[in-house]
């Protein structure tokens, strides 16, 4: 009641209950709608985490209450109530004595969708409003999510206003998050560790539930959290060849090893860095994706041939002393590839053996590593 909705909203101010940004075609299946966590008062287990096998037992959003299949033959294809096969069907099963949407009797039924009708075309007219931006009292009763085992969005509440949303293709939603599998709760947990120490993540995850961390508990550069899309799309564009071997210095997270092993590519990805080795290694297993794990600085690393190497951001690390500079250049000199995608850092400010602008660490690479074309 009121008690456990005052409570809600002091944690709401003070922990991770904000609402995150997803794009509703995410949301396919829902809870298992016999779930006990769902009996009693609906907020109870709001930031709650949980193992087992409770996020399996869903069906699909498109199947559930007819909802998606009523909607569209109603709104989109202005189809009368009378003639729509599922609407009829629930109207016989409140004949008969069932609860449908909160509704006793026809008349209630068909009050309830001239109901979801106009707020479709409100949301059409308007986009998708917050219950703040309504003003609303409970600003808690949003679109409610649960996040299964390897990120999964399963739909708790909410059920038209999501189904109106993916209708009209909306980019993203509002959602709560009220409930995380144990797994999936184990890597946003380091993720969030690593977020709080820096500040930022250097690159997304393509996961609301964690590209927001950085946007609620990061520093001034928590924007970084942000890097890394406009760099894959120019690498995409710009791949020698459809697949072969890539070798990833400083793979951070995995970003671009989980999207080169998409299209093909056999990944190999040195992070030497133990705080990020436990995300790439929770986020690997998690997308069951299979690239090289090498946890160690690529100055160990015994093979030197690839099709493609990146190298995003890096060398500047490389090049502080006189011993890891003239590593760098064994390295390079080693190295045989189709193409590397190098990004530079002038490393200006950065105490160093080698200071090199833009234009010069690019000549020092291509000169060193033998490759010919920039």
């Amino acid at each position: 009641g009121q008690y456990t909705g005052a409570r809600l909203l002091s944690k709401l101010r003070s922990d991770d209950l904000f609402l995150i940004d997803v794009d509703p075609a995410r949301i396919q299946m829902t809870i298992d709608q016999e779930d006990p966590a769902l009996t009693g008062n609906a907020f109870l287990h709001v930031g709650s985490v949980a193992g087992g096998d409770w996020d399996l037992g869903g069906m699909p959003v498109v199947e559930h209450g007819h909802v998606a299949q009523i909607l569209w033959a109603y709104v989109v294809e202005k189809q009368s109530l009378s003639s729509i096969p599922q609407y009829q069907s629930n109207l016989h099963r409140i004949e008969q004595g069932d609860l449908i949407d909160s509704c006793t009797t026809a008349a209630e039924y068909e009050a309830r969708w001239r109901q979801i009708a106009a707020l479709y075309t409100t949301m059409k007219k308007e986009g998708y409003k917050t219950q703040v931006e309504l003003g609303s009292d409970n600003p808690l009763d949003e679109i409610r999510v649960q996040i299964g085992r390897r990120g999964e969005f399963l739909f708790e509440e909410g059920l038209h206003r999501l189904v109106i949303a993916q209708v009209l293709e909306l980019p993203a939603v509002p959602v709560l998050v009220t409930r995380r599998h144990a797994d999936w709760a184990a890597l946003r947990d380091a993720v969030l560790r690593i977020v709080l120490q820096r500040g930022f993540i250097h690159q997304p995850f393509n996961h609301p539930d964690l590209d927001s961390l950085p946007l609620h508990y990061g520093n001034e550069l928590a924007d970084k959290a942000l890097y890394g899309h406009e760099r894959w799309h120019y690498i995409e564009q710009n791949l020698p060849l459809e697949s072969g071997s890539v070798l990833d210095i400083g793979a951070y997270f995995g970003y671009f090893d989980h999207r080169l092993e998409q299209l093909g590519f056999d990944c190999f990805a040195v992070e030497p860095d133990r705080e990020n080795l436990a995300v790439l290694y929770l986020y690997r297993t998690m997308q069951k994706r299979q690239f090289t794990v090498w946890p160690n600085s690529i100055f160990d690393i015994d093979r030197h041939d690839f099709d493609v190497v990146l190298a995003l951001n890096i060398f500047h690390h490389l090049v502080r002393t006189q011993d890891e500079y003239e590593l760098l250049v064994t390295f390079l000199q080693r190295l045989s590839c189709r193409g590397l995608f190098f990004e530079p850092d002038d490393n200006a400010g950065i105490e160093a053996f080698r200071h090199f602008d833009e234009p010069e660490f690019v000549a020092f690479v291509m000169a060193t590593a033998g490759l010919q074309k920039v």
